[in-house]
């Protein structure tokens, strides 16, 4: 019994503290709620608002959620989704969170691979301009401008809860996270203020738009969704060696993927073997899918968590209800999962910039734990892209662990390789099979799987400027 008492003196001891800041945004009563929630959760928004400009015009709108097990001792993840400028709520409600949206799209149901099980998440709507985040005055976007915006957010954020500030820091996020979070990760570790940051994982990121554009056509062709004349056409035109996104497009290559396009329009590129939603009808905003193809344009195993095509829409009612926005302390604004104008306003230089001198930065400069991974049903940023970047980086591979196939459930759930890198870090391409753009939706126990692996791994000291 004394012992028993004593465990429960420790827990009781070892509970996060707030601050009085924080505790104002802690949710109290969150509509559709399920009974057994057994964490704290808190939302509302860090003030980003340059001098001179009207008082919280600019703001960063968040959700913060404790890990079901040990939160005073487990790692923070900060997630945000991609696009450019869709929302990380999409994240919380579609993919990872504790989270989905019923079928009614007002209540909410258990997530049973939600990655809070066994971290501290923050969910995070940047740039300014996305989702509940006002954009301020004369928004200008770009990857640089998002980065030093995502530092002054996690110092402020840090700010209104200490007590997480000594926990292992990881960033994570997809798709046009292959740019954010580079870009993020230089930032934090040439300035500093970030002790604790540890590593960085990145699902299916857009790192070079030549490479996605062929991973797109090939992962299609590989498939099977393509005759077989119309790719020898694309060979026979070098299409895929059109590496300058400046340089003009022959017209035969225009010709061949434009009837590529026509083919493929009745699919879902983001997962090219599961159902498309149909007679959705509940979003009102862009989607994540069409954000990310209007960037382009411009230059299951478990039986108890089926993957639901509509969530989207589902998620844009159910954060769209009044009662939902003044729960979680929002901003009466229309929520769209996607920013069609913080799209068309990011800088299209940005966009089709290499990301390849940034990776290699993080990899030879820090001591971080990076890994990239890859659901091999996404033609969008498909893994024959990826692979073409991680390859092209020139780091040999640690022959214990190359190309090897891991498991979830005794089952292969994709292939796992580890390079030989310097700087006392570690950099690994994983590949998830079945998956796709969306790994947690589309299969979210080899996604939560693959991250508490990634959580495991241990790296060095981290080179970083001191607070």
């Amino acid at each position: 019994m004394r012992a028993i008492l004593a465990s429960l003196c420790i827990l009781q001891i070892a509970a996060l503290e707030y601050t009085p800041e924080a505790l104002k945004d802690e949710i109290h009563d969150l509509p559709g709620l399920p009974a057994d929630v057994n964490f704290k959760m808190f939302s509302g928004y860090i003030d980003l608002t340059p001098l001179g400009q009207r008082p919280k015009s600019k703001e960063i709108f968040y959700w913060f959620v404790e890990a079901q097990k040990d939160p005073d001792n487990a790692p923070l993840v900060f997630w945000t989704n991609g696009g450019p400028g869709c929302s990380g709520l999409a994240g919380f409600l579609t993919e990872m969170g504790p989270f989905k949206v019923g079928f009614d799209g007002k209540n909410l149901v258990h997530n049973p691979y939600a990655w809070n099980k066994i971290a501290n998440m923050i969910f995070v709507e940047q740039p300014a301009g996305v989702g509940f985040s006002p954009a301020g005055e004369n928004p200008k976007y770009s990857d640089e401008n998002s980065a030093n915006d995502n530092r002054h957010f996690i110092m402020k954020f840090y700010d209104r809860y200490p007590a997480l500030k000594t926990h292992d820091f990881y960033l994570s996020s997809e798709s046009y996270g292959g740019h954010y979070l580079p870009t993020l990760g230089k930032v934090l570790v040439e300035q500093g203020g970030v002790p604790s940051f540890k590593g960085i994982m990145v699902g299916n990121p857009l790192t070079y738009m030549p490479y996605r554009d062929h991973g797109f056509y090939g992962t299609c062709w590989g498939h099977q969704l393509l005759p077989k004349p119309l790719w020898d056409a694309y060979v026979e035109h070098d299409c895929a060696k059109l590496k300058n996104p400046s340089a003009q497009t022959p017209d035969e290559c225009w010709s061949v993927t434009n009837a590529m396009h026509r083919i493929l329009s009745g699919l879902d590129p983001y997962a090219l073997d599961f159902p498309t939603c149909v007679g959705g009808g509940a979003a009102t905003g862009q989607h994540e899918r069409l954000a990310i193809l209007k960037t382009i344009a411009r230059a299951t195993k478990q039986p108890e968590q089926k993957y639901q095509p509509c969530s989207e829409d589902l998620t844009t009612h159910y954060l769209n209800l009044k009662e939902v926005k003044a729960a979680i302390h929002a901003r009466d604004f229309t929520w769209q999962l996607c920013s069609g104008e913080v799209n068309y306003l990011y800088n299209p230089h940005d966009t089709h910039a290499p990301m390849m001198p940034l990776w290699k930065f993080l990899i030879e400069h820090a001591s971080l734990n990076l890994m990239i991974f890859s659901g091999d049903d996404d033609s969008i940023c498909a893994t024959l892209g990826s692979q073409q970047f991680i390859w092209d980086l020139g780091y040999e591979t640690d022959e214990a662990k190359n190309w090897a196939p891991w498991k979830v459930d005794d089952e292969i759930a994709g292939y796992w390789t580890e390079f030989k890198v310097p700087a006392g870090g570690k950099f690994a391409f994983v590949t998830v099979h079945g998956a796709g753009h969306m790994v947690p939706s589309t299969q979210p126990k080899s996604g939560l799987a693959i991250f508490e692996k990634f959580l495991k791994r241990t790296v060095g000291k981290t080179t970083l400027a001191t607070m």
